[in-house]
């Protein structure tokens, strides 16, 4: 038989607690982004952990699926 045994590479910059606890947030009406760095500096402030831009970014974007909260562009001429 064959033994499959763990991968001995890096640990995760970002653990799978940290994650499920942003995807929450991501998830919340209220708790939308403006900006990836936004994401990046509550994941450093409020979880206590550090990761790079790029990281936070291809998290959110292609593993979690979500799409930052920014409001469709409008025309100044436009009425109220």
């Amino acid at each position: 038989m064959v033994e499959f045994g763990t991968s001995s590479g890096l640990t995760r910059a970002i653990p799978d607690w940290a994650v499920s606890s942003l995807k929450k947030q991501l998830e919340e009406a209220e708790g939308g982004f403006q900006r990836y760095t936004q994401i990046q500096h509550w994941l450093d402030s409020v979880l206590g952990v550090q990761a790079e831009y790029a990281t936070v970014h291809h998290l959110t974007r292609y593993k979690l699926k979500a799409k930052l909260k920014v409001p469709r562009p409008r025309n100044k001429k436009q009425d109220e």
